[in-house]
């Protein structure tokens, strides 16, 4: 046999593979961390979906018999996370609360991530004048605290989830921008992006066939865990009061600042609602994390 047939046998030896998605998803599916995680974000998006079938109450229905001490009592039989100091259901409020802090943290990426990736794609392949007009804009954006910007912004919009949502998501811009930006710098001057120029493709199909699904990873990584930090945000500007007007909202930040005045009588009102943030946000970052070892080839087999 000779050399070249040997070599022909070894290749078709090879297991084939279903390209860069049928790999991640693979590592993912392996990764423990990625399960805990996606096991964490599903029931909170169970919880917040289904939420008037699994709540024993509403989320705004009181009693106020059972604080006619003074002192909500903790959690019961009939109470599982206990009652607030108008007599609400806290468990009740927490799965109606996955609603609103879900939300938020999703549309509020999702804006960010849809005008990063516009201003990104832009600014790393056309280049010149444009890259460094874009570039230097979320520099000075990039200056200023994320906490403290959001804050600026919806204390111009007027306090509540919309403007929340909208808040985080410019936050996030920059962000993603220069993400993307360096990726698609790393991915122009490949050789398959070289050949398709030489062959005459438009430079939008280059852009939006070849360079960009190469270079989405890192941004879809960086996504995920913004979520999880998006939802800290939202609990964090709803505590500081610049969240919806009406303070019965079943929002978590907004229960937490409830409880602000009451952790040593009834502590359970800080600790439930927080203990949802911290599993929210957990299951948001062991995703990304889980995503970042899937699709990072310096990192395969670490997982």
């Amino acid at each position: 046999m000779s050399v070249a047939e040997l070599e022909a046998a070894e290749i078709q030896l090879e297991a084939s593979t279903g390209g860069l998605w049928s790999d991640a998803w693979y590592q993912v599916i392996r990764n423990p961390g990625a399960i805990l995680g996606a096991f964490f974000v599903l029931t909170f998006l169970v919880a917040a979906i289904f939420a008037p079938v699994i709540a024993p109450y509403g989320p705004k229905e009181g009693n106020l018999l059972l604080v006619a001490t003074g002192k909500p009592p903790g959690p019961s039989w009939h109470h599982l996370f206990g009652v607030d100091l108008l007599g609400r259901d806290v468990f009740s409020r927490i799965l109606y609360g996955a609603r609103d802090s879900l939300m938020v943290g999703i549309v509020s990426v999702s804006i960010g991530l849809s005008i990063g990736l516009v201003l990104g794609s832009i600014a790393g392949y056309i280049g010149g004048w444009i890259d460094s007009v874009i570039m230097r804009l979320m520099d000075i954006m990039l200056a200023i605290p994320g906490l403290l910007f959001a804050i600026g912004i919806v204390a111009m919009l007027q306090p509540g989830l919309y403007q929340i949502m909208i808040a985080i998501g410019v936050v996030n811009v920059p962000i993603f921008a220069r993400l993307l930006r360096g990726a698609i710098l790393a991915q122009r001057e490949n050789d398959f992006v070289l050949a398709a120029r030489a062959v005459g493709v438009k430079r939008r199909a280059i852009l939006f066939s070849h360079i960009m699904p190469n270079a989405i990873s890192p941004v879809i990584v960086a996504g995920t865990l913004a979520m999880g930090t998006a939802i800290i945000d939202v609990a964090g500007l709803t505590f500081l009061g610049l969240g919806p007007p009406d303070p019965a909202t079943p929002e978590w930040g907004t229960m937490l600042t409830g409880a602000n005045d009451y952790l040593e009588l009834a502590p359970f009102l800080a600790i439930f609602p927080g203990v949802a943030i911290i599993i929210s946000v957990l299951g948001f970052n062991l995703i990304g994390d889980g995503l970042r070892e899937a699709l990072d080839p310096k990192m395969r087999g670490r997982a």
